[in-house]
């Protein structure tokens, strides 16, 4: 299982970082930082699999492609920002990674604003155009 590997390289990771940072501090944050770069990118390799049973399913229940699109860029949003603010309190950074979050947030809510707005559209014509 793939668990498997992604588990035993996030503990190998763990054990030369924890020992790299007693004596090498800014090597530590390099491990660590190559590490979960390694981890992300292979969680984008297996997007292409979710993708396509997302994609399954919206064509049998008559879903919209652009919905489809808005869930995906917003998680898309939410796990680089959160990745970003980990890497930044991994550094130390607290305060950054705070603004990140932020920002992250921000643009979710910015990139659903079109959606929130066609439900509240739909929600109009079905009451009469109150």
């Amino acid at each position: 299982m793939e668990i498997f590997k992604i588990a035993g390289l996030a503990v190998l990771a763990l054990g030369g970082v924890i020992l790299l940072r007693a004596y090498r501090p800014e090597m530590a944050l390099q491990l660590s930082l190559g590490t979960g770069v390694v981890l992300f990118a292979y969680a984008l390799t297996e997007i292409g699999a979710v993708q396509q049973v997302i994609e399954g399913i919206t064509g049998r229940y008559g879903l919209g492609s652009q919905q489809i699109k808005l869930i995906f860029k917003v998680f898309g949003m939410a796990y680089v920002a959160q990745f970003a603010a980990e890497a930044c309190r991994d550094a130390g950074e607290s305060a950054i990674a705070s603004k990140v979050e932020l920002v992250g947030r921000v643009m979710i809510v910015a990139a659903a604003l079109p959606a929130v707005f066609s439900v509240l559209d739909l929600l109009s014509g079905l009451l009469g155009g109150v």
